[in-house]
């Protein structure tokens, strides 16, 4: 009977299951899995979520639904995310008002933990909207469908799984009506009724029932009842034949019954006929009053309806009903969706007119004042439909606009004058910018266009147009030339033109005449007003006549051209040279006469002063000879006179170029022409004959003079002679000793000869008589000289003992070099250079201490940082209290607390912090605690070396979780990149992260900036503080502390803003009110002069700014982290090769976003946040620098984006330049910035890194966050290592299940297990991994050898035997037998390396493996060295048969390798010492604002007592007394104080037998709270106030206790500070 009853269950639930499939189908439009699937289906949450969706979308975007197509559930089954979906699902049925008891939990579908509950849920969901009338009705399909019984069994050990009890699907109506709030009954109530009175017929009584409040109905017309009557009627009468039509009995009332949503439609429908009528009746009559009172029922919903536009409403619909009559043929009234339209289009007819209207009026308001921009602004808008408006002419517009304006008789132009004004003015701007420009074709036809408007322009003179209006447009300068000045230019070049029309017909009257050589013709062309000609003189005709004559046959002889004519500037040069001419011959006529005068006078010196006048043009004139002249000159005249004088009072002057001028004596005038009767006086002497007797006077004079003067030289000439002759007969002799030489030569060589013979003949005689002495002499001498050689070169060489020492050690030194060159340079070295410096392998004791001293900094540097980041979250944790205990008037004693354990806890928590214990936990010296230590090493230290595994973790993770917990997991695993690998190995994980993310979800470049990956969220937030340093503050840290400096700059650009901070400061300077209005537009306030000058000024200072700080950005490349500049390069590469199409702009956009707006933005906006600029603690910015700061960043992001701001104001326009300029910059720093080198290069780590590091890595991490990464793998383990052999599957397979946090820290489980303060306390302790490869070479078994270790262990062999046993190469060392003294030496060596050990720290201690294959023999070793070599030639690692040498080269490069690591290992030191600096200073500033919280708390403390005295006395005269204070309240009295909302399965008539009893806890802030039901205690809860206020805070109003009950959190927290806190 049971196997019965459970078979049926399973049927009825597999029917419940098709029931709400196919309700979800018709509800979705979609096909859903089958019954025996839909559970599954249902698990990821995508079906719910769009079922949430559909009935409201306000709580549930599609957007937001994670794997809509469920693509990622397909791939890689159920995620975390998935959740998400049934959160949102949850928020649509709580924003749809189904009643909560209803609800299923998450973990209930997604751990399929209750899924007939969420099945239960979709059922009362369809009921709950269909009696809303917002969904269809789900159907009863119990009995109808058919499942195999197969599927009823597999459904029934499903529900054995569960092993719950059904829910009651039949029940759910009856549950819903008494969940259903009072109002809704209401509600219900109200609609039966109406649908009664549809049914009895009478109208009244339907009224009544339709005007009941209840009801919730909207838009009632009393007018209208009987029509709602019959409406109603008829709409029941069809429900009712669609539900007789079903099959089966109605199973709800609603089925026949109308819903208040479907009896509100239908008095809607009718409300909108009749609203409809009245309109159509109001266009009858053309009554406007009628037509907007019509139009503004509620029915009609119309929107922008106006009643100011009444009567274009009328016209519009008038027309649209005759449009509508003629396009049907009959005359139907208009619908709303017409008449919305026919609104629409008459509202945007009037606002266009009135527009127009505005615009004139606003231009007319603008040309009464002196804004030309805003003139011009006002001009140009579209409104006005004026054609187009230059801004450049802004001036000319409105200076030429204002003056018509004051010509109109109104006052005012209209739109019609505008348009011809703008027109015209439009072309003369048109002109004016041709002329500018200097393109004559443009100038040309804006000149001739109709719309300029100007006159007598002929077509042939549009350059000389051009020319003037050009040169006068230079005249005024930057003004524009008007219309006016552009007619008058036009007219003067027209007066122009005909007056060198005149000017040509003059020139060719002057050319006739001197063809001719009529004189009087020549003289009256000449004076004629259009020939252009200055000073004729008549009395010059006949000078004018010769030189004209004169310039054309010259002309013609020049150009060959008989017929050549005079051009208006020769006859100009040739009028003026006469008068010149006639003016000089003149002179010259009159100084002649006053010399003549002179002489005949006798007076010398009058006579010197005037041969000395330049008009005569006397040369050679010595004032010496003044009186010779005299006298000359005189015996001439006298010498005339008597031969006889004719007293003739003409003479004649010849000038230079042979002409006559003819001079009167007595009238002093001259005339070219020839006098009548012209007779020569015969006493005159001309200006010839004067210079004749001048020159000749003068002549003998300097004659005389030069005889005197040059008696020296003639005394030198005579001795000149004489030494000419002497030298002459010497020479003659010398010609002749030249020519005699040889026999010279004979004759003194036969002497010599002579000479020599006789003293060597003497010598040698000599010599021969004493040869004994001489050959003891030669000895003695030659001894004597060897050593003072000698002694002089010892002497030497100990003066100079310095040298010799030095000149020693350069020879070694250069000869190590040249060995040194060849270990790093040679690609064979030989094996005596590897020996030599073979050394540099070995570690010393100064090794060593560093290598301690980097373990040791480095431990300190992730204490600190761990310790700084506790402090941070407990400042903020402090932060959030205060702010909660101002807010809720919370005790002060829960703060003060809290405030004392940040001291104690920052010395005494983190101290013990790296070892949860030595006798206990997870390092207690156990096999089974061992091996899981050991297992959690091998562990992490796969997830540190392989990057893959973590990056699809950051991958699957949520990002809410992934940017805390994985974001701590990371850090700690690498410590913070506290060293070189670990730096090396963290940006490994971050860029293969990066691809990762780019490879799967990115399907367009914009993705990476839209998406916000997690893995760039990480990386930019350590890289801001990489190791404790703070990059950004060293670059941005002056330029920002320089801006914030400075507080009287002002960066405002707004107009408003800048007229307004005006407008105040005017007031508070002078005391009296503006008179300017206060609230204006932005045109408005930019027609203020002063208001342009302050945003030029802050249009500049926001530019310097800007400039400053990207000065800083750019110089400080250098100071970038690495990390951040090669994972910029991996970004822009990535997409590179999966979008190859992008462009480069595009790709160093996202670049741009990553650099600067991700990592250098916040600092810039906020850097007192990011301790980029210096604070102290509780201070803050002000907000004027706050906004600067933002406008600063503002501008650096739109240039890295290139994108400029919105508005055609000039201010914006200004900005946008600079911001165009500026990003030129920025793209060439972001090329830079990708321009770095590979991290193997950079961190100088390859393949057997790994292999050679001295001490191993050391990770410390949190018990919490060991766990939760044990736990996370194990989920996602099915994605991260499918492969069965994969080793993290393996080391997984090893760690088993996640142990407890007791387990883990061993502690008993049954020990305080109700203090989660401890477990809390204990989840934070930390552990010390050491880490190390579970797959390590050296445990390998001879089956499985590893090419690395085997490697690495040969080196080690080769080193020892090639350092104690010498050899020309490594085959004959290895092969040739150790002698005695070899084996000595090895011995040693081994003995020493020995020490070595033991003196080394635990952590840096070598592999067990090197240290047995060190401790071998010498020819054990050499035997095992050959065994390798051949086991590595078989690997493939060397190849024959040059592997000796191959792995000579690989110990050269270790070698090599040595020295950069101890290199870096000093600067690391450093580097390490610095960072501690700075985390200490951290550490301090943090101090001092726990200083300052104290302070603060002190005082809140002080008020806090003086406010309460008296409370205080009474407490302590009753304290010791009493008992602490408890409360005892039954559950009913609770549900009336509103604190208790329900208890889970217990009826509200049961509340009185459960009584709750609130007593103090042992801790400050906690309530112990006790229930009992009928007297019997039945559970116990430790309330937390601070939990409480915690809740409030974040939103939450409802809270269970006891998992059953749950109670109003805002009225528990009241109840509360009444009873215990007295508040």
């Amino acid at each position: 009977m049971d196997e019965q009853r459970i078979q049926n269950v399973a049927y009825q639930y597999l029917c419940r299951l098709e029931e709400a499939k196919r309700w979800m189908e018709a509800c979705l439009r979609e096909e859903l899995p089958a019954p025996t699937e839909l559970e599954e289906a249902l698990r990821n949450g995508v079906v719910l979520a769009k079922l949430g969706h559909r009935f409201a979308p306000n709580a549930v975007a599609l957007k937001k639904i994670y794997d809509t197509e469920q693509l990622r559930y397909q791939a890689v089954g159920l995620q975390f995310r998935h959740t998400d979906n049934i959160n949102h699902w949850r928020n649509a049925l709580m924003a749809l008002g189904l009643p909560a008891i209803f609800h299923p939990e998450t973990t209930d579908i997604y751990d399929k933990k209750n899924m007939p509950r969420a099945v239960y849920c979709i059922h009362a969901l369809s009921l709950y909207l269909y009696r809303r009338g917002l969904a269809p009705q789900i159907h009863d399909l119990y009995g109808k469908v058919k499942f195999t019984e197969e599927e009823i069994n597999n459904m029934k050990m499903e529900l054995d799984k569960y092993g719950i009890q059904m829910p009651a699907f039949n029940k759910i109506g009856g549950i819903l009506a008494n969940e259903l709030s009072v109002d809704e009954a209401a509600v219900h109530a109200a609609v039966i009724a109406i649908n009664e009175a549809v049914d009895g017929g009478r109208v009244e009584v339907t009224a009544a029932a339709l005007r009941n409040p209840a009801a919730l109905l909207s838009d009632l017309q009393e007018a209208l009842m009987s029509v709602y009557q019959e409406m109603l009627r008829q709409a029941k009468t069809r429900k009712q034949e669609q539900a007789a039509s079903k099959r089966g009995g109605p199973e709800d009332i609603y089925e026949e019954f109308l819903t208040q949503r479907e009896i509100q439609n239908n008095i809607n429908i009718v409300n909108v006929r009749s609203a409809v009528e009245q309109v159509d009746e109001a266009l009858d009559s053309a009554d406007e009053l009628s037509l907007l009172s019509a139009l503004q029922l509620p029915c009609l919903a119309l929107r922008g309806l106006r009643t100011d536009n009444g009567p274009w409403y009328l016209e519009q619909l008038s027309a649209d009903r005759q449009q509508k009559a003629l396009d049907q043929g009959c005359v139907d009234p208009l619908e709303p969706d017409e008449l919305q339209e026919g609104v629409t289009i008459a509202n945007q007819d009037a606002q266009k007119d009135r527009t127009i209207l505005a615009a004139v009026q606003s231009v007319n308001a603008s040309l009464r004042l002196s804004d030309h921009r805003h003139t011009v602004s006002c001009l140009m808008s579209s409104d006005l439909q004026l054609p187009e408006v230059f801004p450049f002419a802004a001036t000319l517009y409105h200076r030429e606009l204002q003056l018509l304006q004051r010509q109109s008789p109104q006052g005012e132009l209209q739109q019609e004058e505008l348009f011809v004004a703008v027109e015209m003015l439009s072309a003369v701007a048109l002109i004016n910018r041709a002329l500018e420009a200097g393109h004559l074709q443009q100038f040309s036809s804006s000149l001739v266009s109709p719309s300029a408007g100007l006159s007598d322009v002929d077509h042939t003179l549009l350059d000389r147009y051009s020319q003037h209006l050009v040169g006068l447009k230079q005249q005024v300068g930057k003004d524009l030339l008007t219309w006016n000045q552009l007619q008058e230019g036009i007219n003067f070049v027209n007066n122009s033109v005909q007056d060198e029309h005149q000017q040509l017909l003059a020139v060719s009257r002057i050319n006739a005449a001197v063809m001719r050589g009529d004189s009087p013709q020549l003289l009256s062309a000449l004076l004629l007003p259009s020939c252009g000609v200055d000073d004729v003189l008549p009395a010059n005709t006949c000078r004018y006549l010769t030189l004209l004559t004169r310039a054309r046959q010259h002309k013609a002889q020049v150009s060959r051209d008989p017929g050549a004519e005079l051009w208006l500037a020769d006859i100009q040069e040739a009028v003026r040279r006469a008068n010149q001419e006639s003016q000089k011959a003149l002179k010259l006529c009159l100084s002649v006469a006053a010399v003549n005068q002179a002489v005949k006078e006798n007076r010398v010196n009058q006579t010197l002063r005037v041969l000395s006048l330049a008009e005569v043009q006397l040369h050679g004139l010595i004032p010496t000879c003044a009186a010779e002249y005299q006298r000359e000159l005189h015996s001439l005249i006298t010498h005339r006179i008597h031969t006889g004088d004719n007293r003739s009072p003409w003479v004649r002057v010849r000038l230079d170029d042979g002409s006559f001028y003819y001079f009167h004596l007595n009238r002093l005038e001259g005339s070219w022409e020839k006098p009548n009767g012209f007779i020569q006086n015969n006493v005159f002497i001309d200006r010839h004959q004067i210079q004749e007797v001048i020159s000749s006077v003068s002549g003998s004079y300097s004659r005389s003079v030069l005889w005197r003067s040059s008696e020296a030289l003639v005394v030198r000439l005579q001795a000149v002679s004489r030494g000419f002759l002497v030298r002459q007969k010497l020479e003659a002799r010398r010609r002749y000793l030249n020519s005699m030489t040889p026999a010279v030569i004979i004759i003194q060589s036969h002497w010599r000869r002579f000479v020599q013979q006789r003293a060597y003949r003497r010598r040698l005689q000599f010599l021969y008589m004493n040869w004994r002495a001489v050959v003891k002499i030669q000895s003695f001498v030659k001894m004597w000289l060897a050593r003072r050689k000698y002694r002089a070169r010892l002497t030497f060489f100990r003066r100079h003992v310095g040298a010799v020492i030095k000149i020693q050690a350069f020879f070694r030194a250069n000869r190590a070099r040249e060995e040194y060159r060849m270990l790093v340079h040679s690609a064979t070295p030989p094996l005596s250079v590897v020996r030599k410096f073979v050394h540099l392998l070995d570690l010393g004791d100064s090794d060593i201490r560093e290598e301690a001293e980097l373990l040791r900094q480095r431990e300190e540097v992730v204490r600190t940082i761990r310790f700084n980041r506790q402090l941070e979250a407990d400042l903020d944790l402090m932060d959030l209290k205060i702010g909660l205990l101002v807010r809720n008037k919370a005790t002060l004693q829960e703060v003060v607390s809290h405030c004392k354990k940040l001291t104690k806890k920052n010395k005494e928590q983190l101290s013990d912090m790296m070892d949860v214990g030595r006798s206990k936990g997870l390092k207690a010296l156990s096999r089974e605690r061992r091996e899981r230590l050991e297992a959690y090493q091998h562990l992490f230290y796969l997830l540190q070396t392989q990057p893959l595994y973590l990056a699809q973790l950051i991958f699957l993770m949520p990002q809410s979780r992934s940017t805390s917990f994985m974001e701590m997991l990371v850090f700690s695993l690498f410590n913070y990149g506290s060293d070189r690998r670990e730096a090396f190995l963290l940006l490994q994980l971050f860029t293969e992260a990066l691809r990762y993310e780019i490879r799967l979800k990115v399907e367009q470049p914009q993705d990476v900036v839209t998406g916000n990956p997690t893995v760039i969220k990480m990386l930019v937030n350590f890289y801001r503080h990489a190791r404790g340093q703070n990059s950004l503050r060293e670059s941005l840290g002056p330029a920002l502390q320089d801006v914030l400096l400075d507080r009287t700059l002002s960066i405002k650009t707004d107009p408003v803003d800048v007229y307004k901070t005006w407008i105040n400061q005017t007031e508070t300077q002078t005391g009296h009110k503006s008179s300017l209005p206060y609230d204006v537009s932005a045109a408005e306030a930019l027609s203020h002069p002063e208001v342009q000058r302050r945003i030029d000024i802050a249009i500049i200072n926001l530019k310097n700014l800007t400039e400053r700080v990207l000065k800083a950005i750019t110089s400080n490349l250098h100071k970038l982290p690495y990390g951040l500049r090669y994972t910029a390069k991996v970004l822009r590469d990535a997409l590179k090769a999966k979008f190859p199409d992008a462009s480069e702009n595009e790709l160093y956009k996202i670049v741009g976003n990553l650099v600067y707006y991700r990592y250098m933005n916040p600092a810039v906006v906020a850097p007192d946040g990011f301790d980029v600029v210096e604070r102290s603690a509780g201070s803050a910015l002000q907000p004027e620098q706050r906004h600067i700061l933002g406008s600063i960043a503002r501008m650096l992001q739109h240039a890295a984006a290139n994108k400029h701001f919105h508005g055609d104001g000039y201010h914006v326009r200004a900005l946008n330049e600079y911001i165009s300029q500026t990003h030129n910059k920025f793209r060439k720093f972001l090329v830079c910035v990708c321009d770095v080198p590979e991290p193997e290069d950079r961190f100088n780590m390859d393949q057997y890194s790994e292999l050679l590091i001295v001490n191993k890595p050391v990770v410390y991490i949190s018990v919490s966050e060991l766990l939760n990464t044990h736990q996370l793998l194990l989920e996602h383990q099915e994605v991260l290592c499918p492969d069965p052999s994969d080793p993290l599957r393996l080391l997984l397979k090893d760690l088993g299940s996640v142990p407890t946090l007791q387990e883990l820290i061993g502690e008993s489980s049954s020990a305080d297990p109700g203090s989660e303060s401890s477990l809390s306390h204990s989840s934070k302790m930390e552990v010390s991994l050491t880490l190390n490869n579970k797959f390590d070479v050296f445990n390998e078994s001879d089956d499985q050898p590893d090419a690395r270790g085997l490697l690495l262990s040969t080196k080690h062999l080769i080193i020892d035997v090639i350092r104690t046993q010498s050899g020309d190469s490594l085959s004959d060392i290895l092969r040739a037998s150790a002698s005695h003294d070899q084996e000595v030496c090895h011995d040693w060596l081994v003995q020493r390396r020995a020490r070595q050990d033991a003196r080394t720290p635990e952590k840096m201690k070598r592999n067990q493996s090197l240290v047995a294959n060190g401790n071998l023999s010498l020819e054990e070793k050499k035997r095992k060295i050959l065994r390798s070599l051949r086991r590595l030639e078989s690997l493939g690692v060397l190849r024959p048969p040059q592997s000796e040498n191959q792995i000579l080269q690989m110990i050269a490069k270790d070698i090599r390798q040595q020295r950069l690591h101890r290199q870096r290992r000093g600067a690391e030191l450093q580097k390490l010492h610095q960072t501690l600096s700075s985390l200490q200073a951290k550490s301090s500033f943090h101090s001092e604002q726990v200083d300052y919280y104290r302070h603060y708390i002190t005082s809140c403390l002080d008020n806090l007592t003086t406010n309460s005295k008296s409370t205080n006395k009474k407490a302590a005269e009753s304290k010791g007394k009493k008992k602490l204070p408890a409360l005892s309240y039954s559950a009913a009295r609770l549900q009336e104080k509103g604190v208790l909302l329900e208890i889970q399965d217990l009826p509200a008539t049961q509340f009185k037998n459960v009584v709750f009893d609130i007593v103090p806890g042992p801790e400050k802030g906690t309530f112990n709270v006790k229930a009992r039901f009928l007297g019997v205690e039945m559970e116990e809860f430790l309330l937390k106030y601070q939990d409480l206020l915690q809740l409030q805070y974040e939103g939450v109003a409802v809270m269970k206790m006891f998992d059953k009950a749950k109670v109003n959190v805002n009225l528990l927290i009241f109840l509360l500070n009444k009873k215990f806190f007295k508040k």
